[in-house]
């Protein structure tokens, strides 16, 4: 890590002043700022210190795990591309509308020996993992009828996430290519920084890909700068997808959900959805249970398992993947939402090895293409 006697805000106040392209965003964040103090937000993290990372190079974390059974080639592209990681919401019972960066009990737990196995993990094959810890807005922003606390509590969570960004680009990255990979509340702030920090700059000449996973994603942020992936190997492009049931309908979590679209958060009806099927990499179709490389089960168990090979195929429909996982088979992908359905959490574990292999596959795709 960097030694520096500022701390992480006045880090971001420095970046602010000298990066045009966030003139506007640091004004928006700014009130969010103020708001979030008003009701008392938690104290920022500051980057420079190790302890606002989940994850960081060189430094042991769940995040370097291989599960048994992995046994992959050398790769000479290794350590030479990045991930900026941003975890999903583990914030679940706490009645704050946002979360200390450094929450104790289940909310940690949960980053570390879950998230960072279970779907960072998916990276450590070909690149660098970045996590920022940050203030995550609570599960119940997200159920909010009403946007305007729920857009105050997201505004302070993406100050973070913003922050974080920029530090590791300006002491980190050193011009090497980065991937921008996230889940859930993750991936709407993903979206947000996508759009705000690397769409129509340099920066996204260096952009391998973005695994923005877990959150509904509009078609039409494509034509906001951000290409959809459509093929394999392609670099500089996005790709997500929500795992159902089949048979099982999303739409009123779909109503209520807020993205972040043309410079504000707005709903998401009447927006159609994206969907790349992780066991082809196409937008849309269908792909059989052969092409499933291997299920990661569980969540936060003690000990990882092997993946399963075949677990089961996928379809987008309706800007959703719909899967058929077996009843015999259902052991270590299983929860309480599943019973409903979502299959929200598996998000990763479901196509882990796919992940993994096709990370690895964008990466050297990219090394080539940087060659030519």
């Amino acid at each position: 890590m960097h030694d520096r006697s500022s701390t992480g805000v006045s880090g971001s106040r420095r970046s602010c002043g000298t990066v045009a392209v966030l003139a506007a965003p640091c004004l928006s964040l700014l009130a969010g700022f103020c708001a979030a103090a008003a009701t008392g937000a938690p104290p920022a993290p500051d980057y420079a210190q190790a302890d606002a990372w989940a994850a960081w190079p060189g430094r042991p974390s769940e995040a370097d795990v291989v599960p048994p059974g992995i046994v992959e080639p050398a790769f000479p592209a290794a350590g030479r591309a990045d991930v900026f990681f941003i975890h999903p919401t583990t914030y679940l019972f706490g009645s704050a509308p946002n979360a200390r960066f450094d929450e104790p009990g289940i909310t940690s737990t949960q980053i570390r020996r879950g998230v960072l196995r279970f779907q960072a993990s998916a990276f450590n094959g070909c690149c660098r993992i970045y996590a920022p810890l940050y203030r995550q807005a609570s599960i119940h922003a997200f159920m909010q009828a009403g946007d305007a606390q729920a857009q105050i509590a997201f505004d302070l969570a993406y100050s973070d996430v913003l922050r974080a960004f920029d530090y590791y680009l300006e002491h980190e990255n050193q011009g090497r290519p980065f991937i921008i990979a996230s889940h859930s509340q993750g991936s709407l702030h993903a979206m947000r920084l996508l759009q705000e920090r690397v769409a129509g700059t340099a920066l996204q000449q260096r952009l391998v890909a973005a695994y923005v996973i877990g959150y509904d994603i509009p078609q039409e942020i494509e034509r906001r700068g951000i290409p959809l992936c459509r093929t394999a190997t392609q670099t500089g492009c996005l790709l997500d997808w929500n795992t159902v049931k089949s048979g099982t309908s999303d739409e009123e979590r779909q109503n209520r959900r807020l993205i972040w679209l043309d410079g504000r958060y707005q709903h998401l009806p009447s927006h159609d959805l994206i969907c790349v099927n992780p066991l082809n990499w196409q937008i849309g179709g269908d792909a059989p249970a052969s092409l499933n490389l291997g299920a990661l089960p569980g969540t936060s168990a003690a000990e990882l398992l092997a993946p399963v090979a075949g677990l089961t195929g996928a379809r987008c429909d309706a800007g959703l993947l719909r899967v058929d996982i077996p009843l015999t088979k259902r052991r270590g992908f299983a929860d309480v939402l599943t019973l409903f359905g979502s299959y929200h959490v598996y998000d990763y574990n479901l196509f882990y090895v796919n992940i993994r292999r096709n990370a690895r596959d964008r990466v050297a795709a990219f090394e080539a293409s940087d060659k030519t």
